[in-house]
């Protein structure tokens, strides 16, 4: 089964404290990628991303890390509790496979770290799902709002494709941008073979939070920008 529909990236950075710095979402793709590093290493990495099956790596997580937890609360508003459960299922699925980071239920918006809500139907053709992350002023990820449309113009979302989609957006809320083919979750069309976080995701997640969630990580770890910006899979 393939659904019709995209994930949509926009990424850019704004140089102040807690701005919003990129737009992702299920959708036709628009991406501006928001790369760090060595520039010498810029290319190769790009080359490498249009070459073999690959994910892009979009940004690190700043301060809210250093402790390998992040908060993320879900606005029940507008939605089901089956719909609700869907995205704890999603949220559970990445904090159970990588066992370096806690996802762990705030208990307010204002606190949380990634902030999830629902949304009708989106106003943008054929987009199910939108992720809007903020950076502080070094341009690590400091929030993100993630929204989940319940469906589209003549098109209702059950709950698995709704888990399907805040899967994904929970990749890019952790520093992930596309994939460049199909069958892999960070894809940028919902399609069949996209619903589970694989190994390749969770090296991506962890090589673009390497200063945290890398095998040699401290306690006293400083915030530090992804090596490449993209990972082979």
């Amino acid at each position: 089964m393939c659904i019709h529909v995209l994930y949509l990236l926009l990424i850019t950075l704004i140089w102040l404290t807690l701005l919003p710095a990129s737009t992702d979402s299920f959708t036709p793709l628009s991406s501006v990628e928001a790369s760090s590093g060595d520039n010498n290493d810029i290319n190769d990495d790009d080359e490498d991303f249009e070459e073999e099956d690959s994910i892009q790596i979009c940004c690190a997580w700043g301060l809210a890390l250093k402790d390998g937890v992040l908060t993320y609360y879900i606005d029940d508003d507008d939605s089901s509790e089956r719909e609700q459960q869907a995205v704890k299922d999603a949220v559970l699925e990445w904090s159970t496979k990588i066992e370096s980071l806690e996802l762990e239920e705030g208990s307010s918006k204002g606190s949380s770290d990634i902030t999830i809500e629902f949304d009708d139907n989106s106003e943008e053709e054929e987009i199910a799902g939108q992720t809007i992350t903020m950076s502080d002023s070094y341009g690590f990820l400091a929030k993100t709002q993630i929204t989940i449309f319940k469906g589209l113009e003549d098109y209702q979302f059950d709950p698995a494709i709704i888990e399907q989609v805040a899967k994904h957006e929970m990749g890019h809320a952790l520093g992930l941008g596309h994939a460049n083919f199909d069958g892999n979750l960070m894809a940028e069309m919902v399609n069949e073979g996209t619903a589970t976080v694989s190994e390749c995701e969770i090296h991506a997640v962890t090589a673009a939070n390497q200063w945290k969630l890398g095998a040699n990580n401290d306690e006293y770890a400083a915030p530090d920008y992804p090596d490449h910006d993209s990972i082979t899979c």
